[in-house]
């Protein structure tokens, strides 16, 4: 059957991708969960941020059944294509834009941030991360490397995201997103949310592991369909209800 054959083809595809990142990326996979581990030790927070697609990076690790309690997603409706995507695409280029996201939220100190963009050239992604590194919050980039170095950059600092992060993870995603070339040429399956989403959840796994080998207590969003669950989120709720500005 040519379907189950394709749908085979799109799975190695991606099994490929995340192979090549496990294989290549081991130290700074490893390196961005001790800077997550060492901010949360340190009463830190950790903020994700993307545009556009990117950005559900960001809502997918928040306020979510095994994730760490203390993750900040920057958002911003706007710059998800919400109420429009040609206008989010125009703002992804503004300049001086990320500096306004940076001065609305509350910068908590030891924090770090994660920010996910495959081309990385863009005005909001590169200025956000060089803004917090000055604002003293360490930088993960999660991006196409290889991608990246072929294009100009579009912002005044003349910079790839890559080049403004203190740890770069690159996703190993091929040019364009689309992961697969059918019979005609026509390149389909967009890879980059599965691979990125696969990255921060592993690198937050293992900051999670790190904390626990020191004897740390962990924060840890729970199911609230399991026995306890809800107990214990309601419990985070209180603590961090005027911390965490989307719960």
């Amino acid at each position: 059957m040519r379907s189950q054959k394709l749908f085979g083809e799109l799975a190695e595809t991606v099994f490929g991708i995340i192979r090549r990142v496990l294989d290549e990326e081991a130290r700074n996979l490893e390196m961005a969960s001790e800077l997550v581990a060492e901010s949360i030790a340190s009463g830190g927070l950790e903020y994700v941020f993307g545009t556009g697609h990117s950005m559900l990076v960001a809502l997918e690790v928040f306020h979510r059944a095994g994730e760490l309690v203390r993750v900040y997603p920057m958002l911003d409706l706007s710059l998800l294509g919400f109420p429009s995507a040609t206008r989010a695409s125009l703002l992804e280029r503004l300049p001086g834009y990320a500096k306004a996201l940076a001065d609305s939220v509350r910068v908590v100190p030891n924090s770090v941030l994660i920010v996910v963009s495959n081309s990385g050239k863009n005005a909001v992604p590169v200025e956000l991360a060089h803004e917090m590194r000055s604002r003293g919050v360490k930088v993960v980039a999660v991006t196409s490397v290889e991608y990246s170095r072929r294009l100009k950059p579009e912002n005044p600092l003349g910079k790839r995201l890559y080049e403004v992060a203190d740890v770069v993870v690159d996703n190993k995603v091929p040019e364009g997103d689309a992961a697969y070339e059918l019979g005609d040429g026509t390149r389909v399956f967009p890879v980059s949310t599965i691979v990125n989403s696969f990255i921060v959840h592993a690198v937050n796994a293992r900051a999670v592991e790190i904390l626990l080998s020191r004897g740390l207590e962990v924060e840890v969003w729970a199911s609230v369909n399991i026995p306890g669950g809800r107990e214990r989120n309601l419990r985070y709720l209180s603590k961090y209800y005027e911390v965490l500005r989307y719960l």
